[in-house]
């Protein structure tokens, strides 16, 4: 995909030029938002994570972190989950 793609492609997805996602990039150090790997790791462009209802963005995030991570949940999900976890981790 050429640059002038990608910024039509932003705009178009997520309301986001092409300049905005290079900005929030390096705001994150080139790295993804969630795991902080940097995305030199990656073969694909890390990738806009969203709020399916509002439209918000949130950051750049891997494939992995938006697909497993935080595609897998929504807050209401996320904190039973948190929860969960810390109570057998014997910290609740």
């Amino acid at each position: 995909m050429t640059p002038k793609q990608r910024d039509k492609y932003l705009q178009s997805k997520y309301g986001m030029t092409l300049k905005q996602y290079n900005a929030q990039l390096k705001a994150q150090k080139n790295s993804c938002a969630m795991c902080g790997k940097h995305k030199s790791n990656y073969t694909k462009s890390l990738s806009v994570d969203h709020n399916h209802k509002s439209g918000l963005t949130r950051g750049i995030v891997c494939y992995y972190c938006n697909k497993f991570r935080i595609g897998r949940h929504d807050l209401k999900s996320a904190l039973l989950l948190y929860e969960y976890m810390m109570k057998y981790e014997g910290t609740l």
